[in-house]
């Protein structure tokens, strides 16, 4: 039993996994209270799901890029959750958690995560092999910055407001906005990814895990 959690943006998600069935997930907006909604969240979780927490073989995080304080609060317990129980813990990319989710496209597809004041942080990927494959690392823009780079067809996914929709949307003849359902990051999706990295034996060491933070993005190596 695997429990994944997501807080890299105000959208705070957490799942269960069993191997076979994701048996509860729950996403929801709380700006500025993931501190306090959190761990009583994942308590619920696991009284709805009649599931005890000594069932649990493993953690799956989001790793961001994302907010500073809601990566640190996911972090913190995600790895409050493994050494206690001593359990593997693995740490994912939001921006794999979102790309994964999507359908398979002949154009190239931009994922961008919300980071504040206006910036995202985005990557643009490429349909190969039946996977979505990044073309570069992680860079930081502004809505009308990403846009600028698009010059054919398009898929955009992520935090797309109605204000960043407009402005993605004026690339009309190229850009694809992707529907407002498949631009929530799923913990389920976390969960899975998660799952398959434990049990290639790629567990992250828990002492050493750490968040993908804005100001370390210019050191961060291809995705």
């Amino acid at each position: 039993m695997l429990i994944a959690i997501d807080t890299s943006t105000d959208w705070t998600g957490i799942a269960l996994f069993d191997g076979t069935q994701i048996l509860a997930e729950q996403v929801w907006r709380g700006k500025h209270y993931q501190s306090v909604e959190l761990v009583p969240a994942i308590q619920r979780m696991f009284i709805k799901a009649n599931v005890n927490p000594s069932q649990l073989t493993g953690v799956g995080v989001a790793t961001g890029p994302g907010s500073f304080t809601g990566l640190r609060i996911g972090m913190s317990v995600a790895k409050g959750i493994a050494l206690a129980q001593k359990l593997p813990i693995a740490g994912i990319p939001s921006l794999d958690v979102l790309s994964v989710a999507q359908p398979g496209l002949r154009r190239p597809m931009i994922a961008m995560i919300e980071l504040g004041r206006g910036r995202f942080a985005w990557v643009r990927y490429i349909y190969k092999d039946r996977v979505w494959q990044a073309e570069h690392e992680i860079k930081l823009d502004d809505a009308k910055g990403i846009a600028a780079t698009i010059k054919s067809p398009t898929y955009v996914v992520g935090d797309l407001n109605a204000e960043t929709r407009q402005i993605m949307g004026r690339k009309w003849k190229t850009t694809q906005l992707a529907s407002a359902a498949l631009c929530v990051r799923r913990p389920a999706v976390l969960a899975e990814l998660a799952w398959q990295k434990i049990k290639a034996d790629q567990a992250d060491d828990p002492a050493t895990l750490s968040p993908i933070y804005v100001h370390t993005l210019s050191n961060v190596p291809n995705v």
